[in-house]
């Protein structure tokens, strides 16, 4: 059985906690400034001021970071202050069954798949992928604050509520497109590709038997989305899964290849070899990943995918 954290409730505490890069100090401010102004109160951990090379702090402090806003029962929700890189190197340092007895709203993307995955498999969690603190889900001039209100309205009904979130489309003028018709529904897991991949072969590599898989990345060239996704069918992931998802793919661009014969592949082209041939349902252009306006999800709930119909529907809230 999957566990569900409490929805969030105006004046709720929250945990911002920065398990993987650094930020610099402007953008911890502002991010403290967005929480406020969703009506929380922004609990900022010592590790969103520090540094450790390209890592906001050493793998203990950041691990503590996560367990320390777990194991607070003052907190009530955990919102990550940025990706980056860091998280897989904390994996083995986290209290999972401390974490499990502690269900909480759990908010980030990008590296911060490396914990969705975890606490999904490991401790069989509803996790929220979606905007961080830092994040430009809302505009901070001054001591103003102005939401962008796809991403808001999306992000406060999924983690304020107990609804269903439904039907969820794209910001007008996105076309989500079919590589494979059909439908399917089940769980649904997964994040950022790079992500995925770097977990194979560990204890908190994802689990996608029968379940929708969703998958984004970005900046990363052709060539090697291709390998990376390759590996994921190596390791069964498209055979096991009920249909796929695809996100978006900001900056992933085919290069020239003189010397080679001439341009990549293009990203169509890749998921056309690779993922296609599974005959599973397949969408491509959800537009959640690394792009704004993006819609929040719960990990670990129940979706139905029509690609026939170009739809997602989320059919259960991911709140107790």
């Amino acid at each position: 059985m999957i566990i569900k954290p409490k929805a969030l409730r105006a004046g709720d505490k929250v945990a911002i906690i920065s398990p993987t890069s650094a930020a610099d100090l402007n953008a911890v401010n502002k991010a403290e400034q967005r929480i406020r102004a969703m009506g929380l109160e922004p609990v900022m951990s010592p590790v969103c001021y520090t540094r450790y090379g390209y890592l906001s702090a050493t793998d203990e402090k950041r691990a503590a970071d996560v367990n320390n806003a777990f194991a607070d029962r003052s907190i009530k929700g955990i919102i990550c202050l940025r990706g980056g890189y860091g998280t897989t190197r904390i994996l083995n340092l986290l209290d999972y069954d401390m974490i499990k007895k502690n269900p909480k709203v759990f908010l980030g993307f990008s590296d911060i798949t490396g914990l969705h995955t975890a606490f999904n498999k490991i401790c069989r969690m509803v996790t929220y992928h979606g905007p961080m603190a830092t994040s430009s889900f809302a505009k901070v001039k001054g001591t103003k604050v102005k939401f962008e209100r796809y991403t808001y309205n999306s992000l406060r009904k999924n983690l304020f509520t107990n609804e269903a979130p439904g039907l969820v489309e794209n910001p007008e003028g996105e076309v989500m497109e079919v590589l494979v018709g059909g439908k399917a529904e089940g769980e649904i897991v997964g994040g950022n590709l790079s992500l995925l991949v770097a977990t194979l072969g560990s204890p908190y590599e994802i689990d996608t038997k029968g379940k929708l898989l969703f998958i984004e990345d970005v900046g990363e060239k052709v060539y090697r989305i291709d390998r990376m996704l390759t590996s994921l069918a190596l390791a069964g992931k498209f055979r096991d899964c009920l249909g796929v998802i695809l996100g978006t793919w900001i900056d992933c661009v085919s290069e020239q290849r003189g010397d080679e014969g001439g341009a990549d592949l293009s990203l169509e082209e890749v998921f056309m070899d690779i993922i296609v041939p599974f005959n599973k349902p397949v969408i491509t252009n959800f537009t959640a990943g690394h792009n704004f306006p993006q819609p929040t999800m719960a990990f670990g709930t129940r979706v139905i995918m029509d690609a026939d119909k170009k739809e997602i529907i989320f059919t259960e809230s991911g709140n107790m």
